[in-house]
Order: C-alpha cells, then sequence, then structure tokens
C-alpha cells in the first residue's frame, strides 16, 4: 500500500524555452502511467518526482519518461529511487542499504515507529469489516479505551498502527484464532506516504 518508490527526473538548470516543455511533460506522464503512479513537481521546479507503490510501475514509469524525453530530442537523467526506512531519505535503487528488507526486523519496527510518533501519521493499518454498526461502535469504543486510535465507518473500522508488528499482532487478536492475515473480514496494510513525501528533494 505505500508508495515506497519513485522515478526521478532532473532537468538541471532549464533553459526558457524548456519550461513549457515540462509544463506539457507533467500532464503527458499522467495520461501514460494512469491513476497508480502519481506525478509530482514543484512549481517553476528543474526536477519531476513520479511516485510508485511497487518496483514494476516504478520501472514503468522509469521507461515511459525516458520514452517521452526521447521523442523530444530532451537529454535529462532519469533515475528510480527508493524509500530508506533507516536513514529516512530517498536513495538509489540499485543502493542495497535502500532496501528495507536488508534490514534486520527490529530496526525495520523501531523505524516505522520512530516515524509514525514524530509525523503524527501511523505506519500501517488494520481495516475490520462488522455484522453490524453496533458492533463498530462496542469495538471502536473497545479499542479506543486501550489506546488504539480508530475510525468508524458504517460496517467497519480502521484501526491505527505505529509499526508492522503492532499492526498483525492487533489483527491476530481481533480474529481470534491467529488468521487475520487470511480472513476477508481483516485487511492489514502499509499507509501510503505520498501525500506527505511528494515534495521531498534529495
Amino acid at each position: 500500500m505505500g508508495d515506497d518508490w519513485r522515478v526521478c527526473i532532473a532537468f538541471g538548470v532549464l533553459p526558457r524555452s524548456l519550461h513549457s516543455f515540462r509544463r506539457a511533460l507533467i500532464p503527458a506522464l499522467g495520461s501514460r502511467l494512469g491513476d497508480q503512479v502519481t506525478v509530482s513537481s514543484i512549481r517553476w521546479g528543474t526536477r519531476i518526482f513520479l511516485y510508485a507503490p511497487s518496483t514494476g510501475l516504478a520501472d514503468q514509469a522509469a521507461q515511459v519518461a525516458r520514452e517521452l524525453l526521447a521523442q523530444h530530442d530532451i537529454n535529462a537523467p532519469v533515475r528510480t529511487e527508493r524509500w530508506s526506512l533507516r536513514e529516512q531519505k530517498w536513495r538509489d535503487a540499485d543502493d542495497p542499504s535502500a532496501d528495507p528488507a536488508a534490514q534486520p526486523h527490529a530496526d525495520r519496527q523501531e523505524a516505522e515507529r520512530k516515524r509514525s510518533v514524530t509525523t503524527g501519521v501511523p505506519a500501517w493499518q488494520v481495516r475490520v469489516e462488522m455484522p453490524s454498526h453496533r458492533d463498530v461502535i462496542a469495538l471502536a469504543e473497545h479499542l479506543a479505551a486501550q489506546g488504539w486510535r480508530v475510525r468508524r465507518r458504517p460496517r467497519s473500522l480502521i484501526v491505527s498502527a505505529n509499526c508492522e508488528d503492532d499492526a498483525k499482532g492487533l489483527g491476530r487478536a481481533l480474529s481470534g484464532d491467529g488468521r487475520a492475515d487470511t480472513d476477508p473480514a481483516f485487511r492489514i496494510g502499509r499507509v501510503s506516504y505520498r501525500c506527505m513525501y511528494n515534495m521531498i528533494q534529495t
């Protein structure tokens, strides 16, 4: 669920003649890539970012960007980056230290907790489908009393968690049989940080 990948198109110092091309490139990229990739740029900036939720979509975005640049004989670096939880910054995707899987599990959990507390935005969430609105209210009150942050919906509730271990532990506790990962009533996933980091530059 999280947007851990981005493609950076770096124009350097733009001559006046390229400003109009840059403005036209943003909607062209959005049209080619669809809703799963978010195109972002600071007004009058020299870089365009394409945020993607997977390495496959990031590779596709990079390829489309190179094709559009080539069609207009524009030479600009296009690089793929991945968010490093440990360092809290974007790293070149070819750098293995930027891969969260390379971090020890405990370190990843601590980094997620720290980021959640610092930003006020949870790293993970658990969505629980309930039989009735009355059940939603009862469970929401029970979890809130335990310190969980809960949002209610008519037939479901969303519980915020600071890290993966907290989210999956809550899911197991609520499912009763420990099979929350395979129970369709439970949806456990990472929170998207696209809106938070779409203006970050390195």
